[in-house]
């Protein structure tokens, strides 16, 4: 039974000093800022010996210490969120698990879209063809609440910059009068400053993202990563986030400066 019972004493040790996703992290943010872990415990007002443990995955620290050091380290609330996955299995806070709540605590969204305009910037009438077509059996008044929703949820979010990716064709493809609506209200939104809108011209494919995709960066510097699909949103664990935002990156390198973006916009009205 001793034996036993020192060998599981062992095991247990062992375990403790795998490194974690947030060893792993701190590590990395540490070199990048090119601090020594005495340096970043003076910066962070941490203790060395803690520091050291932290890296060397004998601990985790409280949430304050790893928030300190993530300002030190200026790690944009990647450290924090790597510490939050360490401790509970998930990158982000219980508060923004969902869409509603990420929106609300979002200061800024960067959104790329293959086929449609993005929700939050359709018009009354190209929210309604398209609500029509997705949801056929839905009532007259169904229809007329979902469109109020969505036309008026990006001024709901006040605070709200949005930067936009989506194919010309999202907005030539459609009826004229719906063509004619939906230009004017982007061309409103431009003007607020609050929107900047990127068209991928005719005739070049958007091959990335296959589905609307929405990088919302949050109040504390965290990512949130969500993906718009037929059955409902994915918000998307922060493991994957590096590989996810590459898409919007390549959406965009594939897209229009915002001054022709607009002249492009201006043509189709």
């Amino acid at each position: 039974m001793g034996f036993a019972v020192r060998v599981w004493d062992i095991v247990d040790t062992v375990r403790c000093m795998i490194p974690s996703l947030f060893a792993e992290s701190l590590m990395r943010f540490r070199e990048l800022a090119g601090f020594t872990q005495l340096q970043l415990a003076s910066r962070s007002g941490t203790a060395h010996s803690s520091v050291n443990r932290w890296e060397n995955g004998g601990s985790l620290p409280k949430r304050d210490n790893a928030e300190r050091m993530d300002a030190a380290l200026g790690a944009n609330g990647e450290l924090v969120a790597a510490w939050r996955r360490s401790t509970t299995g998930t990158g982000l806070p219980a508060w923004a698990r969902d869409l509603d709540a990420i929106e609300r605590g979002a200061l800024q969204l960067s959104i790329a879209t293959p086929s449609l305009v993005p929700g939050y910037l359709q018009c009354e009438e190209y929210a309604r063809a398209v609500f029509r077509a997705g949801l056929p059996l839905a009532s007259p008044d169904e229809i007329d609440r979902l469109v109020e929703l969505r036309c008026g949820r990006l001024a709901e979010l006040g605070e709200l910059q949005v930067t936009a990716v989506f194919p010309v064709s999202a907005v030539s493809g459609v009826s004229e009068s719906i063509r004619r609506a939906q230009v004017e209200y982007l061309l409103k939104w431009a003007d607020t400053e609050r929107v900047s809108v990127h068209l991928v011209p005719e005739g070049t494919a958007l091959m990335v993202p296959t589905s609307p995709l929405m990088v919302f960066t949050l109040r504390s510097g965290e990512r949130a990563v969500v993906s718009d699909h037929a059955d409902g949103n994915v918000v998307h664990e922060s493991d994957t986030h590096d590989r996810i935002t590459s898409w919007f990156t390549s959406a965009l390198a594939a897209s229009l400066p915002v001054t022709h973006s607009l002249e492009v916009l201006g043509k189709l009205s």
